[in-house]
């Protein structure tokens, strides 16, 4: 498992998070439009709060679209949870490549999403926990 890096911008952000949805934030990534929160294994419901009340506060106090995501020891449960809800025939990984297999020109295009910001986006989450590249196909 890599280990998280935090410079001070993203600890003050990590701080307001948790202390906003009341859960511990294993890490945030962000970029222009969207931020992508990732909580403890277990702990998604009430990272989300009744009616996802906590995203709405996220997504009011940031102004960006808020994901949360449930953190898994396994890298390829762990992906399948930052892609969610966009269902993946296949997720396979070998020798430190995640590969993304999928038959469906749909899929392909929300995985890589406008520009590759969506590729861009799974790769530093991923990157984050685990020694792997991503790759779809």
């Amino acid at each position: 498992m890599a280990r998280v890096k935090l410079n001070q911008d993203s600890f003050g952000l990590l701080q307001v998070i948790e202390k906003m949805i009341r859960v511990p934030v294993k890490d945030c990534v962000k970029d222009s439009s969207q931020m992508w929160v990732v909580v403890p294994t277990g702990m998604l419901g009430k990272a989300l709060g009744k009616g996802a009340v906590n995203v709405k506060k996220l997504q009011a106090k940031f102004n960006l679209r808020v994901k949360m995501i449930e953190y898994k020891d396994d890298v390829v449960l762990f992906v399948r949870n930052v892609v969610y809800p966009v269902k993946v025939e296949e997720i396979s990984v070998s020798e430190g490549v995640l590969v993304f297999k999928d038959s469906n020109r749909k899929t392909k295009s929300l995985l890589y999403g406008r520009d590759g910001s969506n590729l861009e986006m799974i790769k530093r989450a991923v990157s984050r926990f685990f020694d792997v590249d991503v790759r779809i196909e």
